[in-house]
């Protein structure tokens, strides 16, 4: 038999309480909860009888200022933990409470699934049971100080996420637990790319048509599948990041940390500590419990050392400790940490010359050259410039606000001739200022702003120094009426629109052989 639940709303009195309870206890009934709220008394009973349940209604409803028994489904305390319970259930975010003695309260699913550890283990134990005793969530609890967007990784249950936590008061604010909400990290990485509109790396999303760009893109698929290191070499502006990204995100790591690296970018000092980490008071100005690298970040990931022909001989010999062991000690540190990471690295530079010249250590050339792969440069692909040239337009155009410009015939074998000595950075950064400088439908050849002392990459064109100035007029004069011829349709109005007589467009329609496009 099921409890007896029931509501009696009433005029308030003092002693009624008591009145209700002398009713139950006259009849040796067992009160198991009782909630008072203003004009409303609530019951939950042991289980009984039809007949008695009646006789009980009845006594109840004799005591001055009870207006009526209700029978309900659940008492208010039941009705509140079952909504927690299906916001808790709900919501993406993991959440962990604990009281003031730092037992766990409160855990729901997602907490589950991000910090890898199951409810029954949880709940109801102390939170440093299971959990680190330095986790902000106890500091808080302690010194009742908020924290946002923490980033945490947990070496022992494999998580990694951002948490944010806040102290819980009573009414004299007194601290009487906490709590903290939890992000997945992959998560925050997706919410990322949706704010901002970047879209994560893949294999195709790689613009390209030629045939070289083919099979090295069949050549990266193959080596996403494994999980040796990747030596990236090209020059630059290729897309060796771009490769790495597409290589992690199609490996069995995807849903890891991706971690990419500049060495050149950082000094000595500092790469060595951002790299390895440090232990607290290992150097002046350490933060206090010191700090992760990024090598422990990226456990059970990937990192990307780009620029890897840059490192200096002591950082060679660390990170040849890495790839030989898979472990590093921080700066400072004498702990030797497991880090399980699959090593890229990138170099535009040589590195046998730099061997031959005791620059790049030859145990560690071959560690990272397990697996090269050789980006092609620009010129080497020129099929692929006109599918590039429209994606650059287009995504330019909406950072302009402007509609997508066309890219005029002259204009576009321009771009195919130039050598592209910064390759696709470059090519992106001349299509963006066109589309800056652009202020009609089409990008004609003088938007295209190159350096012209660099070689054309084929002589079957003329070198741009030698165009006569009527060539180059001619060239921009056809250039112009084969985009107008699109937008008029009749020689009177393209005339009217370029300035010009009804048979003055005859004849250079005539003399550059343009007809109008068929509908």
């Amino acid at each position: 038999m099921e409890t007896i639940r029931l509501k009696l709303p009433n005029v308030d009195r003092v002693g009624l309480v008591l009145d209700i309870s002398e009713v139950l206890a006259a009849r040796k009934i067992n009160i198991i909860s009782m909630e008072v709220e203003p004009n409303t008394a609530y019951l939950e009973l042991e289980p009984m009888a039809t007949a008695v349940r009646q006789e009980v209604v009845s006594a109840l409803l004799a005591i001055p200022q009870v207006l009526d028994v209700v029978l309900i489904d659940l008492m208010p305390h039941q009705v509140r933990t079952e909504q927690l319970k299906a916001v808790m259930t709900s919501v993406s975010e993991g959440i962990v409470a604990i009281d003031a003695a730092g037992v766990v309260t409160h855990y729901n699913p997602a907490a589950e699934r991000i910090l890898h550890l199951p409810r029954q283990q949880i709940v109801g134990h102390l939170l440093t049971e299971h959990l680190p005793a330095d986790l902000p969530l106890m500091e808080t609890l302690r010194n009742g100080s908020a924290y946002n967007n923490r980033e945490i990784v947990l070496q022992k249950t494999k998580s990694h996420y951002l948490a944010s936590g806040r102290p819980i008061f009573d009414q004299s604010g007194r601290i009487i637990g906490a709590v903290s909400v939890l992000k997945d990290i992959s998560e925050v990485r997706e919410l990322v790319q949706s704010v901002t509109g970047q879209l994560p790396a893949a294999f195709h999303r790689i613009v390209h048509e030629s045939n070289v760009m083919k099979r090295t893109l069949a050549m990266a698929r193959t080596i996403a599948r494994g999980d040796s290191t990747v030596l990236l070499r090209g020059e630059t502006g290729t897309g060796k990041e771009l490769f790495a990204r597409a290589i992690h995100e199609a490996s069995p790591r995807a849903s890891r940390m991706f971690v990419p690296i500049n060495c050149a970018a950082i000094p000595d000092q500092l790469l060595e500590s951002e790299l390895f980490g440090y232990e607290e008071g290992s150097f002046s100005g350490a933060a206090r419990g010191g700090k992760r690298g990024l090598f422990e970040y990226a456990d059970g990931g990937t990192i990307l050392l780009d620029e890897v022909g840059e490192l200096s001989s002591t950082l060679q010999a660390k990170l040849l400790r890495v790839l030989q062991d898979g472990k590093i000690r921080r700066v400072g540190g004498t702990m030797e940490i497991d880090v399980d990471v699959r090593v890229m690295a990138a170099t535009h530079r040589n590195l046998e010359d730099l061997m031959s010249r005791d620059m790049f250590r030859a145990d560690l050339y071959y560690r990272l050259n397990v697996i090269p792969l050789y980006l092609p440069p620009l010129r080497e692909r020129p099929e692929d410039i006109p599918l590039l040239v429209d994606f650059f337009l287009r995504r330019f155009a909406v950072r302009a606000k402007k509609p997508s410009p066309l890219i005029g015939e002259a204009a576009m074998a321009k771009l195919i001739r130039y050598q592209w000595p910064g390759n696709i950075r470059e090519l992106e950064n001349v299509l963006e200022r066109a589309v800056n400088l652009v202020d009609g439908p089409a990008i004609l050849a003088h938007h295209i702003q190159v350096q012209d002392n660099i070689a054309p990459i084929t002589q079957l064109q003329k070198p741009l120094g030698l165009f006569r100035l009527e060539e180059s007029v001619a060239e921009a004069e056809r250039e112009a009426l084969l985009q107008a011829v699109q937008h008029h349709r009749s020689s009177r109005r393209l005339g009217e629109a370029l300035g010009l007589s009804h048979t003055a467009v005859l004849k250079k329609l005539k003399k550059y052989g343009i007809v109008f496009p068929t509908k």
